[in-house]
Formats: structure tokens, C-alpha cells, sequence
């Protein structure tokens, strides 16, 4: 009896734990519609405030977990300066928000919305960001949108390789998502320990060169595994580049035909893929399902 009461009481804490995060989802929307989204709007022309997908990712690539989101837009938005802002485009282009006397407890409501919503890519806002850039001969900038604008916005990239981070993968890997990039990783890294073996010194050179030059995830990928690694993201591509330049000493080592300096930097190579593993897996497991 003791038990059944038990689990009775857990379902309910469970139950009402849940309910309370669907109800402070949904308090901090309607703030942020109510008080942010007049600037906010993607659909601006002219903008008057970067498009919350942008703010999102920046702030999560800032900060290591949502607590830390929370307290840093709530640091900001509260008494925004120039010097907390972490968007520093956008101040450049559009000056600091203006201090509007929200309260410290709203702003929380409305940041912990905004870690966890999912806003879709700002395609409006980037046209209209690409016309004023390209006015103001601002090419690099320019350039930079337009980059962003046809890998999310175009008619292919909604389709087999952007997947939409609420929408479900397919089980199978596809070309452009992190999954496919780390099989033909281990393909071609297999290939060039049996080449190594048998002294195939030409067939480890093109799999060392096809390690160095190995495909890149889709942008939709690039986003979701920033949002999964957040501030281990610029360590996630030191490891990538150590990996490469690897990589690119084998093949060096193959084409001189030196099995010495082929063995040791292959051993390195090792090395270094498994410290990424271990570091990284954990965290973009849920991707590569």
C-alpha cells in the first residue's frame, strides 16, 4: 500500500512539475510577444532589433547551460550597455537597446522562453539585411547573409539535408548531417590502417586526403551541433583542425613512402580522434541518431 502511495505521490510531483514548465513556457511567450516582439519581428523592414534566432544562438554559444542563458540575457536586457551585449553587429548597425524598466523577474520568464523555443530562420530579415548591406557597400557583411540565406532559406535547403530542429531525423544517414560526416570519417580511416598494413602507400594518401578534406555538415547541422556544444564549440573545431593537419602529414608521409613517420602520425591521428570522442560524443549524441 506504502508503495502504491508512493508512486502516487511521484506521479503527481511529475505531473504537476510538468505542468509548471508547460505554464512558465507559456507565461514567458506571451511576455515576449507582449513586450519584445514589436522590435524583434524578423519581418522589419527596416529592422529594428536582431531576429531572436540569432540572439538565441549567440547566447547559447556564451554560456554552457540554460541557467547561465537566463542570467546573462537577464543582465542585459535589464540595464542593457554596449558592453554586455553580446551581438555586437547588430549594436554596431542598430545602437544598444534602450533600458525599458522591465521587471528582473519577467526578463527571466522571458529568457528561459527563449532558450527553449524554436524559431525559424529569420529569411525575411536577411533579405532585407542583404539590400541595406549591399546599399552601404558592406560586402563582406553582405556576403556573410547571403551565405546564411541560401543554406536556410532556399528551396533545397528546406528539404533532404536542412532539417528544421522540431522536426524529426531520418534514422539513416544523409548527406550534409554530422552522422554521414563521422561514417565516412571511419570509412576512410579504416581504409588507411589496412593500407598501412599492407604498405598501399598511394591508397593511404587518398584516404589521409580524404580525411583532411572530409565533408562538411549542412549549416541546419552546423546550428544544432552549436546549440548542442554551446561553449565547447571553438575547442570542437581545435580538435577538428588538429585532426586535419594530421591528416595532411600522413598523406605528406605516404607520398615519401615513410613507414616510420606514416605509423607515428597514424598513431596520433588515433590519438586525437578518440580524445574527441570522448570529450564531445556525450553531448551530440542526440544529433547523430
Amino acid at each position: 500500500m506504502k508503495t502504491i502511495l508512493l508512486w502516487a505521490g511521484t506521479s503527481l510531483l511529475l505531473a504537476s512539475n510538468a505542468y509548471a514548465s508547460d505554464s512558465s513556457f507559456a507565461e514567458g511567450k506571451k511576455l515576449f510577444q507582449e513586450n519584445c516582439f514589436v522590435c524583434h519581428n524578423a519581418q522589419l523592414d527596416p529592422p529594428q532589433a536582431p531576429p531572436m534566432f540569432g540572439v538565441q544562438m549567440k547566447y547559447k554559444m556564451a554560456t554552457p547551460d540554460k541557467a547561465s542563458f537566463v542570467d546573462k540575457i537577464t543582465a542585459f536586457a535589464t540595464h542593457p550597455t554596449e558592453d554586455k551585449a553580446i551581438l555586437k553587429k547588430p549594436v554596431e548597425v542598430l545602437g544598444v537597446m534602450p533600458d525599458m524598466g522591465f521587471e528582473q523577474e519577467d526578463v527571466r520568464k522571458i529568457a528561459a522562453y527563449l532558450h527553449d523555443e524554436t524559431f525559424a530562420p529569420p529569411c525575411q530579415h536577411w533579405k532585407v539585411a542583404m539590400r541595406i548591406t549591399k546599399e552601404r557597400h558592406d560586402l563582406k557583411h553582405h556576403d556573410e547573409i547571403k551565405q546564411r540565406y541560401n543554406a536556410m532559406c532556399s528551396e533545397t535547403s528546406t528539404t533532404k539535408q536542412h532539417t528544421p530542429f522540431n522536426m524529426p531525423t531520418a534514422s539513416a544517414a544523409e548527406e550534409g548531417t554530422l552522422k554521414y560526416v563521422m561514417q565516412q570519417l571511419g570509412k576512410d580511416y579504416a581504409i588507411l590502417n589496412q593500407a598501412i598494413l599492407v604498405e598501399d602507400f598511394d591508397r593511404a594518401a587518398k584516404a589521409a586526403h580524404h580525411i583532411a578534406h572530409h565533408d562538411k555538415p549542412s549549416m541546419w547541422q552546423k546550428m544544432k551541433i552549436m546549440g548542442a556544444l554551446r561553449t565547447d564549440m571553438p575547442n570542437f573545431k581545435k580538435a577538428d583542425g588538429k585532426v586535419h593537419k594530421l591528416a595532411l602529414t600522413i598523406e605528406q608521409a605516404a607520398q615519401a613512402k615513410d613507414m616510420p613517420q606514416l605509423i607515428q602520425q597514424q598513431s596520433k591521428m588515433l590519438s586525437a580522434c578518440m580524445g574527441c570522442h570522448t570529450s564531445y560524443r556525450t553531448k551530440v549524441r542526440n544529433i547523430l541518431k
